[in-house]
């Protein structure tokens, strides 16, 4: 790069900040969209026809990360994403990376040999086991693992909707089983009466519900894809809104521990006060024989 003037220094510095937010966009969470894709690809193409043509090669490469990060395993939230690449593969060899067709070829055989096209459309058939793999909530206490065909309640009939994420279905589980609890420590407390029991109540039977069927009219296409605030889609929104509800009905059981015991502690002191004199009552004097006084 000795003797290039001052233009084309600038151009071969700005294609280094190009590679970097290439990687930045495609690799983060909103790769899998198409736009993203696409927008990683503009200074790209531009640098490379203001001289920087060795540009293309390294943005090649990790266009190839790109798609074996994105198609090998369940592709069909990043389908406008992995579309846009191919037509980025494209415009690359134009651009001087032709050497790429290769890697692409045998690496889309790979992705066909590795039954590519069913992941897309592959669901599991159990919830149960999506429910295990979900992590633990914030407060430390892992989901409740539970068969949805077991499952009752005004929420079950979405615990098997092949229409909800995954993460939506184990979250259903978890709001299922935990309003349960919660009711039923609530109502063998006394607290039938209280905010906490009418929240509960609520969350099972209309936050919940509500949360899913505003979901279940999003466009089948792009409730999974689309952004529709500060840059989540709506099953991002849907999980969201599931979690705070999980806070809620955990924030309503501790309470109830706490209520518990209190309860517990109050008939515990009671016992001491009883029974500790009464002990001091019942004990029986040691008489000490006269001769061992004498000794």
């Amino acid at each position: 790069m000795i003797g290039l003037g001052p233009l084309a220094w600038m151009v071969h510095v700005a294609a280094a900040f190009a590679i970097a937010f290439f990687a930045q966009s495609v690799f983060s969470p909103k790769g899998r969209e198409a736009r993203v894709v696409i927008r990683a690809m503009i200074p790209v193409v531009i640098l490379t026809l203001l001289g920087a043509g060795w540009l293309p090669h390294p943005v090649a490469g990790m266009l190839i990360g790109y798609f074996g990060s994105r198609a090998f395993g369940p592709w069909g939230s990043a389908r406008g994403g992995l579309l846009a690449a191919v037509i980025a593969a494209v415009v690359l060899m134009q651009l001087g990376a032709s050497w790429l067709l290769f890697p692409l070829f045998f690496m889309g055989l790979g992705w066909f040999a590795s039954g590519g096209p069913a992941r897309g459309r592959r669901r599991a058939p159990k919830v149960q086991a999506e429910v295990a793999e979900l992590p633990a909530q914030a407060t430390g206490t892992p989901l409740p693992v539970a068969a949805p065909s077991a499952a009752e309640g005004p929420l079950a009939p979405f615990l098997a909707d092949a229409q909800l994420p995954a993460q939506a279905r184990a979250q259903l589980v978890a709001l299922n089983l935990r309003t349960q609890e919660a009711l039923s420590l609530l109502k063998d407390q006394g607290l039938e009466g209280t905010e906490w029991f009418f929240v509960a109540r609520a969350i099972r039977e209309e936050y919940a519900p509500e949360a899913v069927q505003a979901y279940l009219k999003l466009p089948r296409s792009l409730a999974d894809t689309g952004v529709i605030q500060d840059g989540k889609t709506g099953a991002a929104l849907l999980s969201e809104q599931l979690e705070l509800l999980l806070d809620g009905v955990q924030d309503i059981i501790a309470g109830s521990l706490q209520s518990g015991g209190q309860a517990l502690l109050t008939h515990g002191r009671f016992l001491r006060e009883r029974f500790a004199k009464a002990e001091q009552d019942l004990r029986v004097p040691v008489m000490i024989p006269a001769a061992d006084k004498v000794k």
